[in-house]
């Protein structure tokens, strides 16, 4: 597929770092390559995130590596690489650009999130 055929909104996206969240709750972060008619994104250099069961999570808080804050928890994801990936459209839930070098980009290996004490 050529880049004429995509939507100019994703043009602009190409060679960019994304942030792309399934219904599974998994978070990968890597560069968009390309995409296709079925709204199916290809990511390079990615790395995969996965948020903590209820139990992971309760784990984490009683071992203290998580830090509760006003009825939250911050966690540190650890995340693990798997390079050229596939993400169906059908289960792209969120689409997250990176507007510079900082939060996600540069620190790859990790993530700190914020997630309710309930979960």
């Amino acid at each position: 597929m050529t880049t004429d055929t995509l939507s100019p909104v994703l043009q602009e996206f190409i060679n960019k770092t994304m942030r792309i969240t399934t219904t599974d709750t998994r978070v990968f972060v890597g560069e968009l390559k390309c995409t296709d008619k079925d709204k199916n994104l290809i990511l390079a250099q990615t790395h995969e995130y996965r948020y903590p069961t209820g139990n992971g999570l309760r784990a984490e808080v009683e071992s203290g590596e998580g830090v509760v804050e006003e009825g939250k928890v911050k966690l540190t994801l650890k995340s693990r690489y798997i390079g050229l990936v596939v993400v169906p459209g059908e289960f792209i839930v969120k689409i997250e650009v990176e507007e510079g070098q900082g939060t996600m980009g540069s620190a790859r290996g990790s993530m700190t999130v914020s997630v309710d004490r309930e979960s």
